[in-house]
């Protein structure tokens, strides 16, 4: 199996909607179909995919923020069935160390992870403690801050007991034990600002950054242990 490109107009991206997206992450976490297409045509979001027999079996999808140097991997989804057979790992290298590392260059790649402790296991969108352990394989490490997604249009809801997982860095931060601050700040203001409409101020979105702006950075935390890693529950 390859990698390629998920462009807007690719003839499966329906289908990656909905067998791969919808059938992974819930409403709250999700964004629209429409949204989806029109990130991939302006050249915010970037998409890598794999299809087996006609079929898509797997799909990264990422989120670049210029000003920062960030980039999120948004959404990572394999099919219940193609579970466990390397194409995680293909989606990672692509995203981690392949074209989208050589495309845009981010200065940190992150992702957002469900939290085991907040985020039960469930037979049609995975186990969260199966996931965190591929991310440690893979080499990621957690930010140390209470992280929760931020509602993502009008009427959605905030996604409590997330975590910021650091993928890769550029060279100039490789063996650091604490990520800068302002980096993660500008990536975060842009993502409030995109989906909220401003930066809250609300208590949660506070305990957010005043741990991003802890002097010296934001520590780096291994994943092997969950309940050493911290967990927004009230957002």
């Amino acid at each position: 199996m390859q990698v390629t490109a998920l462009d807007p107009d690719h003839p499966l991206l329906d289908a990656v909607y909905d067998d791969l997206l919808v059938t992974a992450f819930p409403p709250d976490e999700l964004i629209t179909r429409d949204e989806l297409r029109s990130g991939l045509a302006g050249g915010g979001m970037l998409g890598s995919l794999v299809v087996a027999h006609d079929r898509p079996v797997g799909v990264a999808l990422g989120e670049f923020s210029a000003d920062s140097g960030v980039l999120l991997l948004a959404y990572m989804s394999v099919r219940g069935d193609a579970r466990s057979g390397g194409i995680g790992g293909l989606l990672m290298e692509s995203a981690v160390r392949g074209s989208w590392q050589e495309r845009l260059h981010p200065l940190i790649t992150l992702a957002e992870i469900e939290h085991p402790a907040a985020h039960a296991a469930d037979a049609r969108r995975g186990d969260p403690s199966a996931r965190l352990r591929f991310y440690a394989r893979q080499g990621a490490r957690a930010l140390d801050t209470p992280y929760f997604q931020p509602a993502l249009r009008p009427g959605a809801a905030r996604v409590p007991g997330m975590l910021l997982g650091v993928l890769a860095t550029a060279p100039s931060l490789a063996g650091a034990t604490a990520i800068p601050s302002e980096p993660v700040r500008l990536f975060l203001t842009d993502y409030f600002v995109g989906t909220e409409g401003k930066v809250p101020d609300d208590a949660a979105a506070r305990l957010l950054f005043e741990a991003v702006d802890r002097p010296g950075g934001i520590a780096l935390l291994p994943m092997d242990d969950p309940a050493l890693l911290p967990c927004a529950y009230d957002v």
